[in-house]
């Protein structure tokens, strides 16, 4: 079947397609005596027969200078043990070859680890990924030490996993949670060691593990923006070691704002200023006879409780950060109709998916059902995590939702791509559009 090969790199090797055999480009079998044999097979005997010190994780399949098939060879064509140097017993070492459409969260999910252990374990200090490449997968489960948190404002469950390298999910298995919903005083049981919460001083600082930008503006006595403008970051993400330049500008001080009352802005919408209140949204909607989610411009509200504009602001506005960047580690999942989960989505099933997974708590319901959500927003004004909707099979009915991720592009779950980042003017989208809501 092969004529010959070359070797690119330990990793890579190129081998050279017989021309003569027919078919080959139609099927991954090839007739062999009344049998099927499988390409992978008829790759993994030439390797071991011709280069059985070469373990190479992806193979080019060539014919003359052209590439007909890339191969992911998932654990290469050795099986291989690790000696333990402390006792020199063989022990198995677990590894994952990434395939296609795969990321960190996917495959620290399947191995029951989180991402941050993945990372750990490969050097990883960023969340891309390729295909082919081979990641170190621990067996054993790390100790875990169960300690108590109490929820402060601003908290939401995704910024307190994160905190302590947990999963949502985790947090409410742990603690009988059966939404996402937390208030200001609630003990919740978390695993692992308390996060660091003292005051930082000085003009620089170090990012540790778990750090968000706005839990480092928060004990810096600065402001996300101002930590963004003065290390000219385009986004929230950070990495462990990274060294910011922290400004002094002082937080807007705390109101005490008892039976005050609030005027309704553009793009509020009620579950935020509820958070902002520390008011459930069941409460404003009560003490103001409201028999709906639907706000105005201009709208007068009484509210009660303790309120920190600023910090309420910004902690919405880092939440959709993380979601729109966290957004990006799914692309290429498929389209499953119905799905919620990383074996697939469809487009309604994703939005609730990362608004579960960055502790949104709003109800899982159709695209259409989205578009009777939260306040209108202009395409001119746009911002990170606005739902944009689309009307593709009827004109006027609400057919697809996705997130706007900024740039002029939105996220969604394509029945063609899987997961796929589009720009807003897209020949094919841009003539169903149809508008966007602000939903948190």
């Amino acid at each position: 079947m092969f004529i010959g090969h070359k070797i690119e790199n330990p990793q890579t090797v190129c081998l050279y397609i017989d021309p003569q055999l027919e078919e080959f480009s139609s099927e991954i079998g090839i007739p062999e005596h009344g049998k099927k044999l499988h390409l992978n097979e008829s790759i993994r005997m030439y390797l071991k027969e011709k280069v059985p010190t070469l373990n190479p994780n992806i193979v080019k399949v060539m014919m003359g200078t052209m590439v007909i098939a890339t191969i992911t060879l998932v654990g290469g064509h050795h099986s291989s043990k690790v000696e333990a140097a402390s006792n020199n017993q063989a022990s198995t070492q677990t590894t994952h070859t990434v395939a296609n459409g795969e990321t960190l969260y996917g495959i620290a999910k399947q191995y029951n680890l989180t991402v941050s252990q993945v990372k750990h374990l490969n050097h990883l200090t960023g969340d891309m990924i390729y295909p082919g490449q081979t990641l170190v997968i621990s067996e054993a489960k790390p100790p875990q030490k169960t300690a108590t948190y109490t929820v402060t404002r601003g908290d939401t469950l995704y910024s307190i996993a994160n905190s302590y390298n947990m999963s949502v999910d985790q947090i409410k298995q742990l603690n009988n949670l059966t939404s996402n919903t937390i208030h200001v005083g609630q003990t919740l049981q978390v695993i692992g060691t308390a996060p660091q919460t003292t005051q930082i001083q000085g003009n620089t600082y170090t990012v540790q593990p778990g750090d968000s930008l706005y839990s480092i503006a928060q004990r810096a006595n600065t402001t996300v923006d101002q930590i963004m403008k003065n290390n000219n970051l385009t986004s929230s993400m950070l990495y462990v070691g990274q060294k910011l330049q922290l400004g002094t500008t002082a937080k807007a001080p705390q109101q005490n704002v008892a039976s005050a009352t609030y005027t309704v802005k553009a793009g509020d919408t009620l579950y935020g200023i509820s958070r902002t209140y520390n008011i459930s949204v069941t409460e404003l909607k009560s003490i103001n006879n409201l028999a709906t989610d639907t706000l105005s411009i201009g709208q007068v509200l009484n509210v009660s409780g303790t309120a920190q504009a600023e910090q309420g602001t910004q902690n919405r506005e880092q939440v959709l950060q993380d979601l729109v960047n966290d957004s990006y580690n799914f692309v290429g999942i498929p389209y499953l109709w119905g799905g919620t989960t990383t074996a697939g989505f469809d487009c309604s099933g994703f939005v609730s998916f990362m608004h579960a997974r960055h502790g949104i708590d709003i109800p899982r319901t159709t695209s259409a059902g989205y578009y009777t959500m939260g306040s209108p927003v202009s395409k001119s004004n746009l911002q990170q995590g606005d739902l944009v909707f689309f009307a593709v099979n009827d004109t006027g009915r609400i057919s697809h939702v996705g997130f706007y991720v900024g740039n002029n592009k939105f996220i969604s779950a394509t029945s063609s791509k899987g997961i796929d980042v589009v720009s807003m003017d897209n020949t094919y989208w841009s003539k169903y559009y149809v508008g966007a809501k602000r939903v948190y």
